[in-house]
């Protein structure tokens, strides 16, 4: 959608003239980042631990879960394989 002025012309955009010395914006935002103190620091390395720690879980969780699944298609193999072993000599 185009914009027309009262001339029936496009709007232009003209640069900025800035002289010299004058500060660009009207706002400014200044970010000051505290080193962190050792109640800082112990924290984030606990959160850290926790999270690790929930992590761990979750993997130990789904590895006792698939374990018994993965023994008990094991097992079966060996079965059927001794099974065919032995119908196989069978006259």
């Amino acid at each position: 959608m185009l914009l027309i002025n009262k001339q029936g012309e496009e709007p232009r955009s003209e640069p900025e003239v800035i002289p010299p010395g004058a500060e660009r914006g009207s706002a400014r935002v200044r970010v000051y980042i505290a080193q962190p103190g050792p109640l800082g620091t112990i924290l984030v390395v606990l959160i850290v631990g926790l999270l690790l720690t929930v992590l761990l879980v979750l993997l130990l969780g789904a590895l006792l879960i698939w374990l018994p699944v993965v023994i008990l298609f094991a097992t079966g193999a060996i079965v059927v394989g001794l099974l065919r072993i032995y119908f196989r000599r069978a006259p």
